[in-house]
C-alpha cells in the first residue's frame, strides 16, 4: 500500500488520477489500533444538511458526558464526520462498539432525527451514525481530501461554534479552505496530538 506522508508521493498520487484520499484510520506500524474513533454521520436521500449538523451537535454532548473532546469536519459529500483521538492500544472492535453504544443511545433519544439500522430501507430520512466504519482497513475521505464531485469541495475540518444551522458543506471549495489554512492555520492539527483515554469513556457510559 502506498503511504503518502510527503507532497512528492501527494504528487504522485493525482499523477494517477486519483482525486479523493482515502486512508485507513490506523498507522502504517500498527494497521490493528485504530488512532481514533470514527462518527460518520450519512444522512438519508433527501435529509437536509440542518439535521446532520443537529445529529454532530448531539454526538459532541455525548461524547463530551463521557470526557472526551471531538474534531468535527465536513465529509465534503452530503455528511459530516467527528474524530475523538485516542491513545494507542486500543482494537478497532472497541472503537465500534464504543461508537455503536453512542449511536444507539442517541437513536433512543431522537429517533425522529438519528438512526443505526444498517439496511437501507430501515433508515427513513434520518442521519445514519456508521458505527461500522470503525474496521482495519476501512476507509473514509481525509481532511483536506477534494472530492469530485460539482464545485470539488473539500472534506473541511471546523470548530464547533461553525457547526451551525447555516453550515453548508458546498462552501468550502479549495481556494476557501487555502484561504482558511492561511488565515487559521490546521484545525485539525490536535487530532494527532489529543490521545485520549477511551478506557475511561467506556467505564462512564
Amino acid at each position: 500500500y502506498a503511504v503518502v506522508d510527503d507532497p512528492a508521493a501527494l504528487l504522485w498520487v493525482a499523477n494517477l488520477g486519483a482525486v479523493d484520499m482515502n486512508p485507513w484510520q490506523s498507522r502504517h506500524d500498527a494497521p490493528d489500533e485504530p488512532t481514533h474513533v470514527l462518527f460518520d454521520l450519512d444522512p438519508g436521500e433527501g435529509v437536509p444538511f440542518e439535521a446532520v449538523v443537529e445529529t454532530a451537535l448531539l454526538v459532541r454532548e455525548a461524547i463530551s458526558a463521557v470526557g472526551l473532546r471531538g474534531y468535527p469536519k465536513t465529509s465534503g459529500g452530503s455528511g459530516m464526520h467527528v474524530f475523538v483521538p485516542i491513545a494507542p492500544g486500543f482494537r478497532f472492535e472497541t472503537a465500534r462498539l464504543f461508537a455503536q453504544v453512542v449511536g444507539e443511545m442517541l437513536s433512543a433519544r431522537r429517533p425522529d432525527l438519528v438512526t443505526t439500522a444498517v439496511r437501507v430501507a430501515d433508515r427513513g430520512a434520518r442521519v445514519y451514525l456508521d458505527a461500522n466504519q470503525n474496521g482495519r482497513g476501512r476507509s473514509i475521505s481525509s481532511v483536506y481530501s477534494v472530492r469530485p464531485r460539482p464545485g470539488a469541495p473539500v472534506s473541511t475540518p471546523l470548530s464547533w461554534d461553525e457547526v451551525r444551522a447555516d453550515l453548508t458543506p458546498s462552501a468550502f471549495p479549495p481556494e476557501v479552505v487555502a484561504r482558511r489554512l492561511a488565515e487559521r492555520g490546521d484545525l485539525f492539527g490536535e487530532v494527532l496530538t489529543d490521545l485520549q483515554d477511551l478506557a475511561g469513556a467506556v467505564a462512564r457510559l
